[in-house]
């Protein structure tokens, strides 16, 4: 997984490049996603019994430490771990990208499967509050909503879901509702389902 970090974050460098040359940025998208962050971060230290700080000083501590065993076990070159490293430091690649779920709870004094219900239940409300907002907007009927709202409790969500995780780009996904769209949220994110849960 290191390994394919350092080669994705050269491609990152490459693309952001490009979109800065190519036209303006969506800033009304980009910060509906951090205050999507940092409202899911929010919510799981609060389930946790923590500080939003804390959490953040666990998952970092949690991604350097994995470089630093990657590196011991030569699974990556010392080149590759300073980027890594760096990255890490200057936020270049957000620390959830290395993290383990086992190594945050270990340090926050709580278990992984309680690390991972704190995640799940965040993300949970947080899906279901968009779907909520679309309803009131009239862009879903309440059918819909149902619908959706299903799929959101049946899903299957661990700590790192979504973007900024483990799974990349992906996340646990409930589609599109039956004979609707999930684009054109009221948030500016093009999606009613927020960033930590939408599908790849």
């Amino acid at each position: 997984m290191l390994l394919a970090t350092v080669t994705a974050l050269a491609l990152v460098v490459g693309v952001g490049t490009a979109v800065a040359a190519s036209g303006t940025p969506n800033l009304k998208q980009e910060a509906a996603r951090i205050a999507d962050r940092t409202a899911m971060e929010t919510a799981v230290a609060k389930n946790l019994g923590t500080t939003v700080a804390k959490l953040r000083a666990a998952v970092k501590a949690s991604a350097l430490a994995n470089i630093d065993s990657a590196l011991a076990a030569k699974d990556i070159t010392a080149d590759e771990a300073a980027t890594l490293n760096d990255a890490v430091a200057d936020g270049s690649v957000p620390p959830l990208h290395l993290a383990t779920g086992a190594a945050v709870a270990k340090r926050l004094g709580t278990t992984e499967a309680k690390l991972d219900a704190a995640w799940s239940d965040a993300a949970k409300a947080q899906a279901k509050a968009r779907v909520a907002q679309a309803v009131k907007d009239g862009k879903l009927t309440q059918a819909q909503a149902d619908t959706m709202t299903a799929r959101i409790d049946a899903a299957t969500i661990t700590f790192g879901s979504g973007p900024g995780g483990h799974g990349g780009h992906g996340g646990p996904g409930f589609g599109p509702p039956p004979g609707g769209s999930t684009s054109g949220s009221s948030s500016g994110t093009g999606s009613i389902v927020p960033s930590s849960l939408k599908a790849a």
